[in-house]
């Protein structure tokens, strides 16, 4: 009779080189944030649909939309809420305050993805 109480440990994984380890933590370091992957792929969309055209608020929202299904899906809500609030927090005031093609909106935020 097995002992309820006593749980199978898992067996130990191996440990990979210094090498391996530098390897995955640069890769890990290098990989955008998701905040930033939200941003560009929203830049992706406005820059693929119309991109001389002026940026409407039901065109940002849709842009928006398509890069959260594209990059947030099958994260947690609150990680993806998180990465949401980042990127909508690094967008300035300025911004909003000219109006701009879908083109320049692009541009903006693909650099405004280098910094979060």
């Amino acid at each position: 009779m097995q002992d309820r109480n006593r749980i199978a440990l898992p067996a130990p994984r191996p440990v990979g080189t210094a090498a391996e380890t530098t390897a995955v933590l640069q890769r890990i370091l290098a990989t955008p944030s998701l905040a930033a992957q939200l941003l560009t792929a929203a830049a992706d969309h406005l820059t693929k649909v119309h991109p001389d055209t002026e940026l409407t608020i039901a065109g940002w929202g849709r842009a928006l939309a398509l890069a959260d299904a594209r990059v947030l899906t099958g994260y947690p809500q609150a990680v993806a809420q998180h990465a949401g609030r980042r990127a909508m927090a690094a967008l300035s005031p300025e911004m909003w305050a000219g109006a701009r093609t879908r083109g320049e909106w692009a541009l903006c935020l693909r650099q405004i993805a280098g910094s979060v």
